[in-house]
């Protein structure tokens, strides 16, 4: 038994002729003869009698109408219930972010809300492969990401963005690239401390660090990159910042900052557990995300 079908029968005892009905329904007298003979055979009995001088209802007819009606109405609150949420109108969107995300995608929110003012937004900021566990264990419907995580379990979209990390210190003699073993050899600080085996900068600084036989391990570590930044504002100790961060930052113009060697490229993309079975509004929050990165990757696209 199908709604269509329901619907059908309440039509055609309505109007107590399947001619009459099928034209009311915008169907042809067949389709609409066909439909209602499966109902019965769902139902397992006759519903109707058919006569030349029209249709009447039998008993299981009369027993069976009022609860077609329930079906009906039921079935319309059904799909009312959810038409805030499908058209947009309502609703949560659960989204990650890296943790630095929220300062060169600072115009992603804004922008969401002024196409869609009335669903509530929950941003979680975190390191990378912490977005991607959350998004994994459907705690958040997708994300932005920094490039490598394990992957296994999400759908990974195509890289959206890349650009150059560097490195940011106070000593204005300093102006070739950093080797990794000039890295070494310099007090380093380092965000992202929770999640030191699985950030993905790190993992690309540890990859280095093994190729020349030393273990990578930062003099000091701090929870975000702003941390990080203002720890080498003071002098302490260099930080391996994103360029673009230190900009939204301010650091840009209060730091030196020079390349490593070779150049360290962050890359970043969109995750998500099951794409078909995202909101409406997830769906229009990735569409501007990646209208966002995109911006991004021109402005800021390493050379």
């Amino acid at each position: 038994m199908t709604i269509l079908q329901v619907n059908y029968f309440l039509a055609a005892a309505a109007a107590g002729s399947l001619t009459q009905a099928a034209d009311e329904l915008g169907i042809s007298q067949p389709t609409l003869s066909e439909q209602i003979r499966k109902l019965e055979q769902s139902v397992g009995v006759a519903l109707f009698t058919r006569a030349k001088q029209g249709l009447t209802l039998t008993e299981a007819g009369q027993r069976f109408l009022p609860h077609a009606r329930k079906v009906a109405r039921d079935y319309t609150a059904a799909m009312d219930s959810v038409s805030g949420i499908r058209d947009r109108q309502e609703g949560t969107v659960a989204f990650g972010m890296f943790n630095s995300g929220q300062y060169v995608l600072s115009g992603l929110i804004p922008a969401f809300r002024s196409l869609y003012p009335n669903i509530h937004v929950r941003v979680i900021g975190s390191n990378s492969a912490q977005v991607a566990d959350l998004v994994r264990a459907g705690r958040l419907e997708a994300g932005v990401v920094a490039l490598p995580i394990d992957a296994r379990g999400l759908t990974m979209g195509d890289v959206l963005w890349s650009c150059e990390a560097a490195y940011f210190h106070t000593k204005p003699a300093l102006t070739e690239p950093v080797t990794i073993e000039g890295l070494l050899q310099r007090p380093l600080v380092l965000p992202d401390s929770g999640w030191a085996q699985n950030d993905p900068t790190r993992r690309q600084l540890s990859e280095r660090a093994q190729t020349i036989g030393m273990p990578f391990i930062p003099d000091i570590e701090v929870e975000t990159g702003a941390a990080a930044l203002a720890i080498a504002a003071s002098g302490t100790a260099a930080a391996v910042a994103s360029v673009p961060v230190a900009e939204a930052l301010g650091y840009t113009n209060r730091l030196n900052y020079v390349s490593l060697d070779p150049p360290l490229i962050e890359t970043f993309a969109i995750i998500s557990r099951d794409p078909a079975s995202l909101s409406p509004a997830t769906q229009a929050m990735i569409k501007l995300a990646e209208e966002h990165m995109r911006m991004l990757h021109r402005q800021y696209q390493p050379t």
